[in-house]
């Protein structure tokens, strides 16, 4: 079946569904479909009819009472709860990952000894090159897939990455 057969045999099956962008895009015979939705419309999950549902589970939580410092009490109203505030806490669960399309070794710069293409804290956009990933002397620009933040550059610069492997964390926006 061709690509373009699959393609149009996608669009009917999700047609009547609430997804609102489609990607489709070939790499080296590779074929990748990513379907999106906007995020406050209801996600609707399709179950198997022989899945059992959990049961509910109450689980008790000890409670104890709050530590106040005695700075705090005495009116210096600094703690070290401000002290964290210049390293917020990134919820893992709002975080999507950069993958690499193909097998070889990732650089993130276009030379060496020119700056990276992106560091943490730098916002993307979809279609911006993230890094370079040479297979067989071949250098592969990586874009990204997604606008956002880059909260984590998770390889190191001329290592050896894996088909399919996390190359960045990103906040998307």
């Amino acid at each position: 079946m061709s690509l373009k057969d699959k393609i149009k045999k996608l669009i009917n099956v999700i047609e009547d569904t609430d997804i609102n962008e489609i990607e489709v895009s070939s790499f080296w015979g590779a074929q990748k479909i990513r379907l999106s939705k906007k995020q406050n419309q209801p996600v609707h999950v399709v179950s198997d009819s022989n899945v059992i549902p959990k049961q509910k589970q109450e689980v008790s939580v000890p409670v104890n009472p709050t530590i106040v410092d005695d700075k705090l009490k005495e009116g210096n109203l600094k703690s070290d709860v401000d002290k964290n505030d210049a390293n917020p806490v990134v919820d893992n669960s709002l975080l999507i990952y950069q993958r690499a399309p193909l097998v070889g070794t990732f650089y993130a710069s276009p030379k060496p000894g020119e700056s990276s293409f992106v560091k943490v804290g730098d916002k993307v956009t979809k279609g911006q090159t993230l890094c370079i990933i040479e297979a067989m002397k071949i250098f592969n620009e990586i874009e990204s897939d997604y606008d956002g933040e880059i909260v984590e550059i998770l390889v190191s610069d001329s290592s050896p990455v894996e088909f399919n492997q996390s190359l960045f964390s990103i906040k998307e926006d």
